[in-house]
């Protein structure tokens, strides 16, 4: 079972913190400088709560009874209960994922920036991919981005050396109306990165055991 949800923060109504985060997150929130930060995991940690709530556990509990934690390497995880929780943001939007812990999942959401150098971060061989396809500018963020959901599904994120994220295939899925792509890793055949265009600007990907049934998923994700 897999619960993909994707908002748009400025499109949400006002979160108010105290009514969301739970005590311990509460701390957290308040020694954070940064207001867009603070923004992220307050509206990151409401994205996780009201998955949870509508698909796992029913609507017995408040949004601050219930801690986000963090793992060892960072990521959030649920103490406590019997689903793993994925989460990535970026200025715009939050994409949030819960699954049960017999599935491997990551997702990531990426906004295209000038002077990124992600062309750099291709290797020869992921270059003529996306040559040999045609395929426009944008797929060098969207390699780079499902390199990004792929390392949140090992738990590791990026810190391997970054030829482990090596993507051999690239193909449209056609089983949607907008332009959803199907990527393959060299090293990980087991699973499977979808990515697609959220708009103009921003990537969304998630990957997922390549014999998931994702089609409802996606077509959620797409039309949030």
């Amino acid at each position: 079972m897999i619960h993909p949800v994707l908002i748009e923060m400025d499109a949400m109504p006002a979160i108010e913190a105290e009514d969301t985060l739970s005590r311990t997150e509460m701390d957290i929130y308040r020694n954070m400088v940064n207001e867009g930060r603070r923004r992220e995991f307050l509206y990151g940690r409401y994205a996780i709560k009201k998955s949870l709530l509508e698909h796992f556990i029913g609507e017995q509990k408040a949004f601050d009874q219930i801690t986000v934690d963090y793992g060892v390497l960072r990521y959030p995880i649920l103490r406590d209960h019997v689903v793993e929780v994925g989460l990535s943001h970026s200025k715009q939007y939050i994409l949030a994922v819960l699954y049960t812990k017999d599935q491997l999942v990551g997702v990531d959401v990426e906004t295209i920036r000038d002077g990124i150098p992600v062309d750099d971060m291709l290797s020869e061989a992921e270059q003529a991919l996306i040559a040999q396809a045609g395929f426009r500018e944008a797929f060098g963020y969207m390699f780079f981005s499902c390199k990004e959901a792929l390392g949140k599904a090992l738990r590791m994120g990026l810190l391997a050396d970054y030829p482990v994220y090596e993507i051999s295939g690239i193909a449209r899925d056609g089983r949607f109306q907008r332009s959803v792509y199907r990527l393959k890793f060299a090293w990980f055949p087991f699973l499977t990165g979808y990515c697609f265009m959220k708009n103009e600007m921003e990537i969304c990907s998630i990957v997922v055991p390549a014999k998931m049934d994702i089609e409802a998923a996606l077509a959620a994700l797409m039309a949030s």
